[in-house]
């Protein structure tokens, strides 16, 4: 899988141990009754690395997809661990309701990705609901809503785990240049659209 993927120029995630579901969550049921039982191994977790070539390694250490009922307990020495045990970024599946101290150790401790769904989700059907003052009113009226609410929600998000304010240093790193022109824009957006199309041939 990892060498299709890297034929296409495109990177993969591999995910070792079990994040499990937290209760209610629609993407699934799998409820652990001791969650510590499924943690991701670090001596694994490194040969996993070595052996498949992920590029990034998604871990299990006290997480769960969907919203917390109480406080999750990550294990952030374990994270620590795993950082210092494998040379790809790691991921933190399972990121809404985890508290913005849960987050900055989580990162301070070697995670380099959250995935958040349900916060945005949520603060996307709040925008709606609060949009939806009658029945005159059509899923057209309620979009820029959402749309806002997921926007605020993610620079919220972005700006707590300290990813805001990167794109110059991003495009400096793979352009060469501290920021693009409008013109400059045009054709990256051009050449990416090109690729696209190629690739859906």
């Amino acid at each position: 899988m990892v060498k299709i993927a890297h034929s296409y120029g495109s990177t993969i995630e591999g995910e070792l141990g079990h994040v499990g579901d937290n209760e209610g969550f629609a993407g699934g049921d799998s409820h652990l009754v001791n969650p510590s039982d499924f943690f991701t191994d670090p001596k694994i977790a490194k040969d996993y690395v070595d052996k498949t070539g992920v590029d990034a390694l998604a871990i299990a250490v006290g997480n769960a997809h969907g919203a917390y009922k109480l406080p999750p307990k990550l294990d952030f020495e374990r994270i620590r661990t795993i950082a210092h045990t494998v040379e790809v970024p790691l991921v933190l599946h399972g990121g809404s309701g985890l508290s913005e101290q849960d987050f900055k150790r989580a990162i301070q401790e070697g995670i380099s990705k959250v995935n958040i769904f349900t916060d945005i989700n949520v603060a996307a059907v709040k925008a709606e609901f609060e949009k939806f003052s009658d029945m005159n009113k059509g899923i057209i009226d309620l979009i820029p809503a959402a749309v806002e609410a997921v926007k605020q929600e993610s620079m919220k998000k972005m700006k707590l785990f300290g990813s805001d304010g990167k794109a110059d240093f991003c495009l400096g790193e793979n352009i060469g240049k501290g920021h693009l022109n409008p013109g400059e824009l045009q054709r990256l957006t051009e050449l990416v659209a090109a690729e696209v199309r190629r690739q859906l041939r």
